[in-house]
């Protein structure tokens, strides 16, 4: 068995055109005002009410394909990484993708990880094709419509837009080649944000419905704003240093930090720490764009390499989290 490297040859995201305020969001939800101003986001995108997650990942799809000048044809795995709820609890999405884009030859199927789901997708992507069993171009892709099943876009005090996003990764191509990752799992606060209802444990009802049971929300906020704080921020520190250590790179090598986009006063909590100026982060795309997904540090990635913020041989630190609980780091070389 020989092994191959692999890099990014394409990205594509999709954003619905209305965009909708944060602090009109937040009083809509009866959160305060100073939580919005934490989060960082000026706006967030909504979908219109015919969009739905499948559609707007193969909107995503298919632009990817079309800034690569592909053939979907060349497409030999189709990775699923939506965050939030799909179109339907059965069948899966993937295939779905597959049909729509084009891509027969496409093996497809679901990874459900979170806001953690397309980063790990990239783990993937790269262990596929570093097996050389004839995987060489593999899609990773998303779609949430976050917008349908939250309070207000809201969860305590995160707030979500709606939109898709996807990246192709193709052996031996020289580009934001994946260097290292490290991804940490907490299963003891899988069970902290949630939709209650609408699985078999707890199937859909009337009371259900009336107890507002089917919409993400903190499920239990005492140890969400306690416990889990206290330790939110130093597995995040952990997991950056084991990715960057495992990439025998140092926080002076890091030429772009590109971070999910939920909370710009976390961001710059966790950056005084880990010793990286915040004009080298995405900052700046987290206040324009708001998060909208495991898709938010890809898509940063992408305005990064369009506003010439990166060059080649630079470094990049990209870090998630996603409910489950994980928090995942990926070092990407240019």
């Amino acid at each position: 068995m020989t092994s191959s490297t692999c890099g990014i040859c394409a990205m594509g995201f999709y954003l619905p055109e209305k965009e909708v305020p944060l602090a009109e969001l937040a009083e809509k939800a009866g959160i305060p005002d100073f939580v919005a101003q934490f989060a960082g986001a000026e706006t967030v995108r909504e979908a219109a009410a015919d969009e739905f997650p499948g559609p707007m990942a193969i909107k995503a799809a298919k632009a990817a394909i079309g800034n690569g000048h592909m053939d979907p044809g060349e497409i030999d795995l189709i990775v699923y990484c939506g965050a939030g709820v799909p179109d339907s609890i059965s069948p899966p999405s993937a295939g779905n993708i597959q049909q729509a884009i084009g891509a027969n030859r496409a093996m497809a199927f679901d990874l459900v990880q979170g806001c953690c789901g397309m980063l790990t997708g990239l783990q993937v992507a790269k262990a596929h094709i570093a097996l050389g069993e004839g995987g060489d171009t593999v899609m990773l892709v998303t779609g949430d419509k976050w917008s349908q099943f939250t309070r207000h876009h809201s969860a305590d005090s995160v707030f979500f837009g709606d939109g898709g996003g996807a990246v192709v990764l193709r052996k031996d191509h020289p580009d934001l080649q994946p260097v290292a990752s490290e991804i940490i799992t907490r299963g003891e606060y899988h069970d902290l944000w949630g939709i209650r209802a609408g699985g078999l444990r707890c199937p859909a009802a009337s009371d259900t419905l009336e107890k507002d049971m089917h919409i993400y929300q903190c499920l239990d906020p005492e140890r969400a704003r306690h416990e889990f704080k206290e330790l939110y921020i130093p597995v995040m520190v952990e997991t950056v240093r084991g990715a960057m250590k495992k990439a025998a790179i140092t926080s002076t090598d890091v030429a772009f930090f590109s971070m999910v986009n939920a909370n710009l006063k976390v961001q710059e909590l966790l950056l005084d720490q880990l010793d990286i100026p915040m004009e080298r982060s995405s900052a700046k795309y987290l206040k324009r764009f708001g998060h909208f997904g495991s898709q938010d540090i890809f898509f940063n990635l992408d305005l990064a390499v369009q506003d010439q913020k990166i060059h080649k041989g630079d470094h990049i630190v990209m870090l998630t989290t996603g409910i489950g609980f994980s928090w995942g780091c990926t070092v990407i070389r240019y």
